[in-house]
């Protein structure tokens, strides 16, 4: 609303977020408006990546694009076309969770992009009566990844505006290597190309490595992998709501941070041996 009036507002309540109180402080963290211990801006060091968002996921239908980089609600995202959009994402933030953890770093998210909004109830892609304009191209992270679940998000990650702001310390923002990264392939090219990449980030002397592709995570952790995806899967959020068939019934679909792998299990502990869909509750 504040950017919409062009205005700068005195007070803040965060009321439309998914994440409990660390939703509310993630939130806050991303708006520059909380305030956190000294140490929190300083280190260790950081990973962060130049999120891979082709255009045609951002605008699937087409449509005049407008000078804010939104559209015409008519061309607004189908909830198929909003989870294609989120879940390239979310796969390329569970890649760099994976390569964070294995050089010692902390993540700093990119600013994410989502087709359709949330609500906690049945709607069309925005929040009844709300002025918002889609896609979101500030999509908050409580939107997509449950923040709730991590816990104490501090070791784990910092948010997309992290870089930007003031309370980070020059030392910080002044300190970044750019590196190519690698591509999000498996195999053992993958993986050798990964260790390469693992060790040049170990050795970087910058606090800040900023990629420009994350490797996958399966090349990255080797064969220790399903502790891995057994505590990461727990982390996806989820899209409230489309109408249930019959009116009755659960109306949310989660994401899933392994869509993209073939076979997984998810959160719900769901077999998916196919490509993934959509698919209501639990």
């Amino acid at each position: 609303m504040a950017h919409l009036m062009r205005s700068t507002p005195y007070m803040v309540h965060t009321t439309f977020q998914y994440g409990g109180a660390q939703g509310k402080r993630h939130r806050l963290r991303e708006g520059m408006m909380w305030e956190d211990a000294p140490e929190y801006y300083s280190g260790p060091d950081f990973l962060t990546y130049e999120l891979d968002l082709p255009r045609a996921l951002v605008y699937p239908n087409g449509g005049t694009v407008g000078s804010d980089g939104t559209l015409p609600f008519d061309k607004r995202a189908s909830v198929e076309q909003h989870f294609a959009l989120v879940h390239h994402q979310l796969a390329q933030v569970r890649n760099g969770l994976a390569l964070a953890k294995a050089t010692g770093r902390i993540l700093i998210l990119p600013r994410l992009v989502c087709g359709l909004d949330r609500w906690w109830a049945p709607h069309s892609g925005i929040i009844p009566g709300s002025a918002a304009r889609l896609p979101l191209l500030d999509c908050p992270a409580d939107h997509v990844l449950d923040v709730e679940r991590m816990g104490k998000v501090e070791p784990l990650l910092r948010e997309h505006s992290f870089l930007c702001n003031p309370r980070t310390p020059a030392s910080v923002r002044g300190s970044v290597a750019q590196l190519a990264g690698a591509r999000p392939e498996a195999g053992p090219a993958a993986s050798a190309a990964a260790a390469a990449l693992v060790r040049q980030i170990q050795t970087s002397g910058s606090k800040v490595v900023r990629l420009a592709a994350v490797p996958d995570y399966r090349a990255v952790l080797g064969a220790d992998t399903k502790a891995f995806e057994d505590k990461y899967k727990q982390y996806a959020g989820l899209w409230c709501c489309n109408r249930p068939p019959g009116g009755r019934g659960a109306g949310h679909i989660w994401y899933d941070l392994f869509a993209d792998i073939v076979p997984h299990t998810d959160r719900h502990n769901r077999r998916w041996e196919g490509p993934w869909f959509p698919k209501m509750g639990p």
